[in-house]
């Protein structure tokens, strides 16, 4: 209900400047999708709000919704802190200026060099053979065999390569760019449960692609995810395993000092 007030409250400031243009940006899918019409409105406490800003968004000539995941919705995150800074008076305009930086910060290079794609993808070798029967240039007849034998579990349907699984269901043959893409929404997109490794793995598998080190791909990027680090169940146990000390016969580790006579004696004059 407070991001139906907010989108209405921003519609309304719009009006206030006659813009005939708009382009609303939110981080909830729920308002979105539903202010665009793809999904239902089922709860009806909302429906006022949408009638609302629907009646609103009849003055403008163009609007157009996007939806923003909230990891990557840096304006409002800066807005808010902001607004924490310091102290606006009601009715007080305040401009902010927002400058474009061109140059890329150090982590968005360290993104580019990784997400550079190879000149050619694992399969290669795989599809070539399966395409015209030719090996790769300088291989050993063993080599060739191996070659042979992988590409029995491969099905090259024109320009796609699948992979036969254990259950004959066709796998798409995906490159490391597209396999990057296919975990990032597997795992925190729009419907992404932020499953550990495995659960994604076997999750990547249903949903039909395959490539070679997935599982491994898998668990580097839950390792990397912000949110899985932050809200993930803290472990207790040992990092290693935890090896008693025995002693080689009993009370090896006690030690006795006779610091002299002791009064009042025991019964048995000691």
């Amino acid at each position: 209900m407070a991001e139906y007030e907010a989108c209405a409250m921003g519609i309304m400031m719009a009006l206030e400047h006659q813009a005939r243009k708009l382009k609303v940006f939110g981080d909830l899918a729920l308002v979105i999708y539903q202010l665009k019409g793809e999904w239902e409105m089922q709860n009806a406490k909302l429906i006022l709000y949408h009638t609302h800003i629907k009646e609103m968004l009849k003055s403008f000539d163009e609007v157009t919704f996007q939806h923003i995941p909230r990891e990557e919705n840096q304006m409002a995150d800066a807005l808010a802190i902001l607004s924490t800074m310091i102290q606006v008076n009601v009715g007080k305009e305040i401009t902010v200026q927002v400058r474009h930086q061109a140059k890329l910060t150090y982590c968005q290079y360290l993104d580019l060099d990784e997400t550079e794609p190879n000149e050619k993808p694992w399969y290669h070798d795989i599809k070539k053979y399966l395409k015209k029967g030719d090996y790769p240039k300088g291989v050993s007849e063993n080599d060739k065999r191996t070659l042979r034998r992988l590409a029995v579990r491969f099905f090259l349907n024109g320009k796609v390569l699948y992979k036969r699984s254990v259950d004959i269901t066709l796998l798409r043959c995906v490159d490391d760019q597209e396999a990057k893409e296919i975990i990032k929404e597997m795992h925190e997109g729009t419907f992404g449960t932020h499953a550990n490794g495995h659960s994604l793995t076997q999750k990547i598998l249903r949903a039909g692609y395959y490539w070679t080190k997935m599982e491994l791909d898998c668990y580097q990027h839950v390792k990397k995810c912000l949110k899985c680090q932050i809200y993930a169940n803290n472990i207790h146990a040992a990092p290693s395993a935890l090896h008693n000390l025995m002693a080689p016969w009993p009370f090896s580790m006690w030690g006795l000092d006779v610091i002299g006579p002791i009064e009042p004696k025991a019964s048995n004059g000691l």
